[in-house]
């Protein structure tokens, strides 16, 4: 009886081995993507054990689950994430925008969140954008960079003279510079909407105002075009589309309070 029990145990150990050493490889082969963002609230954040949050994170993880693809994600400074993308070293990045020169280095999947670049002044300031770029005649204006806001200043400053450019590391120095004065009394920022509002609460931020809506976008993802194929990036799209077409993204982002993009048709 000793003989056969060992003989029974010793197989099961077998056994069970053997499936391990399958599901590992299995966990090996899997089709897995490695994306890369930035805290961004409220798009994105980290969490304090280190997990990527928000509703794009939501949104992406929910199509990967529909593609039955691994997806990783890391949180970084925005600075190494656009680089480590631009260079080829991950599958893909977000949260961007469509651009010339995001389409040359990623397949830019269709828009998922609606937002808007607004500029933002001191509290009290007698000035309001109404479209005439004329105004910003001799301003210096905050903003954070490189980024689509920065893509944003240079389009709007264009061919206006006398306007000066403050690049700053992260949209919170913008807003605390602009509160502080540092930008002069003809000061502005351009900040994402959403953004500013986030941070005016968390950093407990006063004596900033909104002064006007200078553009209205979407947010996307980008898949690395030297990591992913066109196929795949079309997969991903009819994916991201099937979530939209289904009303799952915008429930995906009530909590969150931010508008879905229009569906893409198939």
């Amino acid at each position: 009886m000793r003989i056969r029990f060992s003989a029974v145990w010793l197989c099961m150990l077998a056994m069970l081995g053997m499936a391990q050493a399958q599901a590992q490889e299995a966990e090996k082969t899997q089709a897995s993507w490695h994306f890369v963002t930035e805290p961004f609230a409220p798009y994105t954040d980290e969490s304090k054990t280190g997990r990527a949050t928000g509703p794009m994170v939501e949104v992406l993880e929910t199509a990967c689950a529909q593609l039955k693809r691994h997806c990783k994600i890391e949180v970084l400074p925005w600075r190494r994430a656009l680089r480590l993308a631009q260079n080829g070293e991950v599958d893909g990045i977000f949260t961007v925008l469509d651009t010339p020169e995001r389409r040359s280095l990623f397949h830019i999947s269709v828009p998922v969140i609606d937002a808007r670049y607004t500029l933002f002044a001191q509290a009290g300031a007698n000035f309001r954008f109404d479209g005439d770029k004329q105004s910003l005649k001799g301003r210096s204006i905050g903003v954070y960079g490189p980024s689509g806001s920065s893509y944003a200043l240079d389009q709007l400053t264009e061919g206006v003279s006398e306007v000066q450019k403050v690049l700053e590391y992260d949209n919170v120095s913008v807003l605390r510079k602009l509160a502080a004065g540092r930008y002069g009394p003809q000061g502005l920022a351009l900040v994402n909407e959403a953004v500013a509002l986030h941070l005016m609460r968390a950093e407990k931020l006063p004596g900033l105002q909104a002064a006007g809506t200078v553009k209205q976008f979407s947010y996307a993802f980008g898949l690395s075009r030297a990591r992913v194929s066109a196929e795949e990036a079309k997969a991903f799209d009819a994916a991201l589309i099937r979530l939209c077409s289904s009303g799952r993204t915008a429930a995906l982002l009530k909590p969150y309070a931010l508008p879905a993009s229009a569906c893409k048709g198939n």
